[in-house]
């Protein structure tokens, strides 16, 4: 059988074991580089099952032979309708339960100031950091639902705060508008996905991960990914916390 261009199968053996597990299961996206690859990392090291959403057939190919026992990547592109489809059949034969998602792909613009924002990489950048993440929890919150202590995490940014951005704390210049605006749109995401949720006991949080060293970093980054994904998965399992946004410490950011 050939296997679909979207994803990666798991074969019979590997989908019994993995569907019955007592393990934890986590769903990242974005996890073939920076954050996400360093998520990846932490959560296989943890003993999670991850399922790592990735864009292209050489990223499946490199996360399925690291552990191919409790790390299965999916090619999916979270701008395209398709994704829903995709990650929900995926989880309809593998998987019963997700304990945690985490809406980690997204990338930068690069129009400064507003004579060079460009509608076009405003729609691209929502598209990946807005309707990407909302894509993503539509095909998993059934098996969000199966799980007794699930929890998302939208990785958010300082950026993405209207009161650091009006009162300068961040300053306007540093970063577009197009990642700005996308930011705060995915904050109120995660606040209105949180009072939906709530009473189904499913926690969803933003959360800043600090001035990490990724391809789209500003020149002050000094946050090894490695250090940044194990604050963030430490910050999952151990807060009580919905509805908020939060820096890696716990410490609340204002919306």
């Amino acid at each position: 059988m050939t296997t679909p261009p979207q994803m990666h199968l798991i074969d019979s053996k590997t989908s019994q074991s993995s569907s019955q597990t007592t393990k934890p299961v986590a769903i990242v996206t974005g996890a073939a580089k920076g954050i996400g690859r360093a998520l990846l990392d932490e959560l296989r090291q943890r003993g999670y099952i991850v399922i790592g959403v990735v864009r292209s057939l050489s990223d499946v190919s490199e996360l399925f032979t690291l552990d191919p026992e409790n790390v299965f990547p999916i090619r999916c592109d979270v701008t395209e309708p398709s994704t829903e489809i995709v990650l929900r059949e995926f989880l309809e034969s593998q998987i019963d339960k997700v304990d945690l998602l985490i809406n980690n792909a997204g990338f930068g613009a690069t129009g400064y100031g507003i004579e060079k924002l460009k509608f076009d990489e405003l729609e691209s950048v929502l598209a990946v950091h807005c309707f990407g993440a909302i894509r993503c929890l539509k095909a998993c919150l059934p098996w969000l639902r199966k799980s007794k202590n699930a929890i998302v995490i939208n990785i958010s940014s300082r950026f993405g705060s209207l009161e650091w951005v009006s009162t300068g704390k961040v300053g306007h210049e540093r970063t577009t508008y197009a990642y700005r605006i996308a930011k705060a749109a995915l904050n109120m995401f995660t606040s209105s996905l949180a009072a939906e949720l709530r009473n189904d006991g499913i926690k969803v949080l933003s959360v800043d991960p600090g001035k990490v060293k990724t391809r789209i970093a500003l020149s002050d980054a000094d946050v090894e990914p490695a250090e940044a994904a194990r604050a963030i998965i430490n910050l999952a399992q151990s807060t009580s916390e919905t509805g908020v946004f939060l820096n890696t410490a716990g410490e609340k950011l204002p919306w």
